[in-house]
């Protein structure tokens, strides 16, 4: 009986010492949650300095435009001058020995091949000032409404009725040429490059800014050309090739009021010794010389494509 007590007793000894071993034992689970492990074969210290490395090694974006810098841009493309330019009624169109012709002219223009020279000077890699320098070539076509006629021993004298004509002939209306001169400054904003919210070469941009432009018409009613101030404003697209070249291309709305003054002489005859004025007719008073023309405001725009290089 007393072996068999003593027996029990080291059973239980065994037991609880085993038990006390097995809390002590490292990398047993905690009672009072989940334990983690980290898998790496690096250490925790090795693991925070390499993350410190990367940060250090990613740099900040850098505008590809380049502050403080010059450059200069060639652009070819089109200004659509299809607007009404010279408008007036009753206005003489034609001279002959016996009748003066008499009727309402307008004279509209047409699409304008407008090469320019821009040098662009940049404040910062969102905003530059550009320089404007350019010149359009294109026609312009001359309608002829309610032609009527006078005789020539009327002109100077007493009021004389006109009569009516079937017709104009085909080359009583004009159909000539139209020459534009414009220097002027533009302001160019790249909102892709302020403050530093976007990369790539792709940049966007708006524009606005005025220019001075000298129009000249080729036409028997118009003497010196005529100067505006034309305020434009719009927007366009620049792609950066590298740090020389780029590529870009804009549209433009323009706003301009044209006031030609007229032509001292209409027609020349006899070698110089015969002046034909540029004659209107007034019902009632009948013909004589035009003093002015109404001015006309002119809503164009214009579109172009071309390379800025960088110096």
């Amino acid at each position: 009986m007393h072996q068999k007590l003593l027996a029990l007793g080291l059973c239980l000894l065994v037991f609880a010492a085993a038990g006390a071993a097995a809390q002590d034992t490292p990398g047993a689970a905690p009672q009072d949650g989940e334990r983690s492990f980290n898998l790496r074969h690096t250490s925790l210290e090795e693991q925070q300095a390499a993350q410190v490395a990367e940060e250090v090694q990613q740099v900040e974006y850098e505008p590809i435009i380049d502050e403080r810098t010059l450059e200069a841009s060639v652009t070819l493309g089109f200004w659509l001058l299809d607007k009404t330019l010279l408008q007036h009624d009753n206005i003489i169109y034609k001279y002959t020995d016996e009748d003066t012709y008499f009727g309402d002219v307008a004279i509209k223009g047409q699409s304008a091949f407008n090469p320019q020279v821009r040098l662009n000077y940049n404040l910062f890699p969102w905003f530059s000032l550009e320089p404007v320098f350019g010149v359009s070539v294109s026609e312009y076509t001359a309608t002829v409404g309610r032609p009527r006629s006078l005789s020539n021993q009327a002109v100077g004298g007493g009021d004389v009725s006109l009569e009516d004509v079937e017709g104009i002939g085909e080359y009583d209306a004009e159909n000539r040429s139209i020459i534009t001169l414009s220097t002027g400054l533009n302001a160019v904003f790249y909102p892709h490059d302020y403050g530093n919210f976007a990369k790539g070469r792709w940049h966007p941009y708006v524009q606005g800014g005025f220019t001075r432009t000298w129009l000249s018409i080729n036409s028997d009613y118009t003497g010196d050309s005529a100067s505006a101030w034309d305020l434009n404003g719009g927007g366009g697209i620049r792609l950066v090739a590298d740090r020389l070249i780029s590529i870009r291309f804009e549209v433009l709305f323009h706003h301009m009021t044209v006031d030609f003054v007229p032509k001292e002489s209409f027609r020349v005859l006899d070698e110089g010794e015969t002046r034909i004025p540029v004659y209107e007719y007034i019902e009632g008073i009948g013909p004589r010389e035009v003093s002015d023309y109404t001015s006309q405001t002119l809503n164009t725009m214009s579109w172009a494509l071309g390379f800025t290089a960088n110096f």
